[in-house]
């Protein structure tokens, strides 16, 4: 749909989504948002059962079309929502600055806030490379085959139960991070690890990475 960005989102604010079809990707975006930040419940559009016990307000039926949200300023995850809406393949429209964001942008007026000193989560054994790949992108470090020989029989021994039983290996990007991985005793799972001065921004990529993977 070939629409004004600042056209299209005066449109949305009345609710008037004509000419927009539905899309998983858009439930799938709000679900996480309202998993991230429970707080939204009540700066989120369109109404949806999600909200609970909040009065129904609005046309129904909208949930699968778009995603409205009335933030207040300095609201703690404003950087990191171009990047989680990108991750869903979505589009974010700043009112405020009156231009689309792309994935991993701000507005050179918004600041990168709340440091972030760990990331944790899981992933499937035979992705566990990709993951690092994908981080290592995420802060400019040139992973390549020697980094993928240093990881050969990396997870042998490991396990999640045990203090000392974690595999640490560096990034020596921008920031240089610390993942950490061991196997989860009786399954396929890794459990991940990733320590470092991550900015928001940073932080919520590597969360959803692990989430995709």
């Amino acid at each position: 749909m070939t629409e004004a960005p600042r056209r299209l989102a005066d449109r949305l604010a009345d609710e008037k989504a004509d000419g927009l079809v539905p899309d998983e990707r858009v439930l799938a975006f709000r679900a996480e948002l309202l998993r991230r930040w429970p707080d939204l419940v009540d700066m989120i559009a369109p109404w949806h059962n999600d909200l609970g016990w909040r009065q129904p307000w609005g046309e129904g039926g909208l949930v699968d079309r778009f995603v409205g949200l009335a933030l207040p300023h300095g609201w703690e995850g404003m950087s990191a929502l171009p990047v989680l809406a990108g991750a869903y393949g979505l589009d974010s429209y700043d009112l405020q600055s009156e231009q689309l964001v792309p994935p991993g942008s701000l507005p050179q007026d918004r600041a990168v806030r709340d440091d972030v000193a760990q990331v944790e989560g899981w992933v499937a054994e035979e992705h566990f490379v990709r993951l690092l790949r994908q981080i290592s992108a995420y802060v400019g470090y040139a992973y390549d085959d020697l980094d993928e020989v240093a990881l050969i029989g990396a997870l042998d021994g490991t396990s999640d139960d045990a203090v000392d039983g974690w595999f640490e290996y560096p990034l020596t990007g921008t920031p240089t991070l610390v993942v950490r991985l061991a196997q989860s005793p009786g399954s396929a799972v890794v459990s991940v690890r990733v320590d470092g001065a991550m900015d928001l921004v940073l932080a919520t990529r590597t969360e959803t990475a692990l989430d995709l993977l």
